[in-house]
């Protein structure tokens, strides 16, 4: 019985971590997309506000 719980934590942390890891990939993706669509139009894509000016506080 021991065993069985140490397994099903076991499986449970790894499900979470990999959770983890894959929302901030999508994340990553998702910026590195919209990055190169900005620097290929030269605008930013409909639906995303405008960067902030510099010095703007």
């Amino acid at each position: 019985m021991k065993v069985a719980l140490i397994v099903l934590w076991t499986l449970a942390a790894g499900v979470g971590l990999f959770l983890m890891v894959r929302a901030r990939i999508i994340r990553a993706t998702e910026t590195l997309t919209r990055e190169a669509a900005r620097e290929a139009t030269g605008t930013p894509p409909a639906g995303e506000p405008p960067p902030d000016r510099p010095g703007a506080a």
